[in-house]
């Protein structure tokens, strides 16, 4: 897969000397601190796992560290924060917005913050999708038929098809009729399938098949514009939201997100 990928370090370095002479008291302050260094250096980061719109007013669920301070913010400004409940559930409300925003995620446990590993897009209508660099996104949508939902692409054409089938089935996907690549749907009823070739500019058919699974779409890749004022864009073309962002570690990739009306089916 040729879309870029973003490498994120963190460093949890515990040095632990053995002096000779330390009492058994002293042994067993640095067995505590080295535990709680590593109990830290493994906390989970926070998901969004869905978007639901109530009352004129958006929703977001997810999971997180136990009791762990939860937060969402825009680019220009912090959004929301909620906290964990003791098994790690939170929700945050949110007004609703008039055009499509994007949200960082991330959590703050014992004095430490940790970032979620995408970002989480809503659109004017509720729908929340997991922007992920150097892979597909993820569609959060309570129930889908088997079809294409969203496709990645980055600057040298490079590309990323994901959805939703059958459990368990093995898929295939095609451009204008030539094959390129395989994958498995997961236990979730999920497919994340990157492309073997390149994708040139210009429109294209897309196609992914499998028992139980036959979706086309024409798809369009065009050149990313510059994002120059703001970290993403986002554009409504026909049935489908293309959205040109910046990834973490300062790539540009674009995600198309399209409706059930245009995953085909």
């Amino acid at each position: 897969m040729r879309l870029k990928q973003c490498l994120f370090v963190y460093l949890g370095i515990a040095l632990l000397s053995a002096v000779a002479g330390c009492g058994p008291t002293r042994d067993a302050g640095q067995r505590q601190t080295a535990k709680s260094v590593a109990e830290a250096d493994y906390k989970t980061p926070p998901q969004v796992t869905s978007v639901r719109m109530i009352a004129g007013q958006f929703e977001v669920f997810g999971t997180a560290s136990p009791l762990a301070a939860v937060r969402l913010a825009r680019p220009t400004a912090p959004a929301g924060q909620g906290l964990a409940d003791k098994s790690g559930h939170w929700v945050i409300r949110l007004p609703r917005a008039t055009q499509t925003e994007i949200y960082g995620v991330s959590e703050t446990i014992s004095g430490r913050q940790l970032q979620a590993s995408g970002y989480l897009l809503v659109t004017q209508d509720g729908l929340g999708v997991i922007l992920r660099a150097g892979t597909g996104a993820v569609v959060l949508s309570p129930s889908n038929p088997a079809r294409i939902a969203a496709l990645d692409i980055d600057r040298e054409g490079g590309a990323v098809v994901s959805g939703f089938g059958p459990p368990g089935i093995r898929i295939s996907a095609r451009v204008d009729g030539t094959k390129l690549g395989e994958a498995r749907v997961d236990p979730q009823g999920r497919f994340v399938l990157p492309l073997t070739g390149p994708v040139n500019l210009g429109s294209h058919v897309l196609r992914v098949f499998g028992d139980g699974i036959d979706s086309a779409l024409t798809m369009e890749a065009t050149q990313v514009l510059p994002l120059q004022t703001s970290p993403y864009r986002a554009t409504a073309i026909g049935p489908a939201l293309r959205v040109d962002w910046m990834t973490p570690g300062g790539g540009e990739q674009t995600t198309w997100v399209y409706g059930q009306d245009g995953g085909g089916s």
